[in-house]
């Protein structure tokens, strides 16, 4: 009992929590108990910022609950209205199977019990459901979550409509079948979450349900974490490497980089504190960002990983370093995440390849970059915009060039 009180004031410190439906019932809950995050399939892997609740449900695992990970096999052929400006396209089923059996893999290999709710509702008569578990919701109750009534004036329709009715459903039968006490998730899952408790209330009245909403997590522009230009970062590898997942953590900001090492990785609060006064003394050095590209990428691919995407940013950022240490398989790592020029040519002019593969926009741009000493090959600057350019290393199949101090494409032969 103590334990989880500790784990809640820790979460509270770090400003994860964003409110628990009833703090009182936390000292009813004990070792064996179990606490469940949905996680509905839609994409085919989840992503950095489903990485949250992934790692909240590692907290309680470690204080001695048991963590559940509710694969959302029904609710995502649903679709969650919740803050929704509009309907969502509904998947079909080969893509939801596709997605169900990745999303599993991934939330299995963090050592967490996955259920598919779809096994809940497989066999359930639609008639029966409406007279079992419809009947004790009222449309008055639902229409009055924030979710629901923000829709109203664009439409929802009844899929959408009957999402949280089924939520809680989930709630209920896990809660009686498998010892849950706790459901959590996202802010904008209130109105689920409490419609699941009312549902074991009028099942069985006096009871040690509760849940726990998360602030949802976004950077200094108001953005949900997690994405790159756009594009989510995924926890599947062969959809985002370690290297990118490493510098897309290491370019955070300074101004959101205390909160993401206290949200994203199991260092003490007064760790970190000790960190952020090191980092803030030279900011320039990157200590706390360096600290949260390596713990998160650690966590999630494992510690070789996280070497080896230090050691790559090491090598391309640190001019101590040759480039010429990279391997045939680190460029297979990151070939996809630096400007990409396969050229079919076997000989081409320096100022040529400059202005084909886009690094130039002109012959013109191309000769000033040269004669500026801005262009350098394998880490060897090139004066003769004239010079045959062929590649000498990397099993004489790609080459790199890098503009300015940071910028680097990788061109093929």
């Amino acid at each position: 009992m103590g334990k989880i009180l500790e784990l809640i004031n820790d979460l509270k410190k770090r400003e994860i929590i964003n409110n628990i439906t009833n703090e009182e019932k936390l000292t009813k809950i004990y070792d064996g108990d179990g606490i469940y995050i949905g996680f509905d399939p839609t994409a085919k892997s989840l992503h950095l910022g489903n990485y949250i609740p992934i790692t909240i449900l590692k907290r309680f695992q470690k204080i001695g609950l048991e963590s559940f990970a509710i694969l959302g096999g029904a609710t995502g052929m649903i679709g969650d209205p919740s803050f929704k400006d509009s309907e969502r396209v509904l998947l079909d089923n080969d893509t939801i199977q596709i997605n169900k059996k990745n999303i599993s893999k991934q939330l299995e290999s963090f050592d967490l019990k996955v259920i598919d709710n779809y096994e809940f509702y497989k066999d359930v008569n639609f008639l029966d459901f409406l007279r079992e578990v419809g009947k004790h919701i009222t449309i008055n109750y639902m229409m009055a979550k924030d979710s629901v009534s923000s829709r109203m004036e664009t439409g929802i329709s009844f899929t959408e409509f009957s999402y949280q009715l089924i939520q809680g459903y989930d709630f209920k039968l896990l809660y009686e079948n498998h010892n849950i006490k706790i459901q959590a998730g996202g802010s904008d899952q209130w109105g689920n979450i409490t419609t699941g408790i009312e549902l074991i209330r009028k099942f069985f009245g006096e009871n040690k349900a509760l849940g726990i909403t998360m602030n949802l997590l976004t950077d200094a522009s108001g953005n949900k974490f997690g994405k790159s230009v756009g594009q989510p970062i995924w926890l599947d590898k062969s959809l985002t490497s370690s290297y990118s997942m490493y510098q897309y953590l290491l370019n955070q900001v300074d101004v959101d980089v205390e909160k993401l090492l206290k949200w994203l990785t199991y260092l003490t609060v007064e760790e970190i504190d000790q960190v952020m006064i090191k980092h803030n003394e030279s900011k320039s050095l990157k200590i706390a960002q360096k600290l949260l590209a390596f713990e998160v990428t650690k966590d999630i691919r494992g510690i070789e990983e996280a070497i080896k995407a230090q050691e790559i940013t090491s090598i391309f950022f640190d001019s101590k370093k040759s480039i010429t240490t990279l391997t045939i398989n680190d460029i297979d790592e990151i070939k996809n995440d630096i400007p990409f020029f396969d050229n079919n040519k076997k000989e081409i002019t320096l100022i040529d390849l400059l202005v084909d593969a886009k690094i130039a926009v002109s012959k013109r741009e191309a000769k000033e970059f040269i004669a500026s000493k801005t262009i350098s090959i394998d880490g060897e600057f090139v004066a003769d915009e004239n010079m045959k350019i062929v590649p000498e290393n990397f099993e004489k199949i790609y080459l790199f060039i890098k503009k300015g101090k940071r910028l680097y494409y990788l061109i093929k032969y």
